[in-house]
């Protein structure tokens, strides 16, 4: 009996599971920048701009860490951008993988972010970071889109 491959349907369509993976991506990275990094955001603006006072820098010094002005800008600005890339679903998984590893920091170090975060929340949020980090971001995903392009373009070559 011979071998006969299944026919070539062609490119996948987005399913109901890419969806979804949409959704909780926009959700996540909204609800992480509106209850936490919105007032993180507005305390670095009042900081570099005003040279006002900043939580975060005084609870890094008192963990010990160096520079810990250059550390808290530059957290909350890889915080934004990995957020802006999980949003969009740019790098989904290389941004997962630092979202999940920088909220795992602030729960085992701790830190106070906002007053609305709390162990159980920083807990949820890894455990979606971290999906988003092992499985990425769906057909519904700019890496998706840029891949699909990458391989036209290939074989059409």
């Amino acid at each position: 009996m011979a071998f006969h491959p299944l026919p070539d349907s062609g490119p996948e369509k987005p399913k109901l599971i890419d969806l979804g993976l949409f959704i909780i991506r926009i959700f996540s990275a909204a609800a992480f920048f509106y209850y936490q990094l919105r007032e993180q955001l507005s305390l670095v603006q009042n900081y570099i701009w005003e040279s006002g006072q900043w939580t975060l820098i005084e609870q890094l010094t008192g963990k010990g860490l160096p520079l810990p002005h250059v550390v808290a800008v530059a957290a909350v600005a890889l915080f934004s951008i990995s957020l802006l890339g999980v949003l969009v679903g740019i790098f989904t998984r290389i941004n997962g993988l630092i979202l999940t590893l920088m909220t795992g920091f602030v729960l085992l170090a701790p830190l106070i972010l906002s007053p609305t975060l709390n162990p159980q929340s920083l807990a949820l949020y890894i455990g979606v970071f971290a999906g988003l980090a092992s499985g990425g971001g769906g057909r519904l995903s700019l890496d998706y889109f840029l891949a699909d392009r990458r391989a036209k373009r290939r074989k059409s070559a």
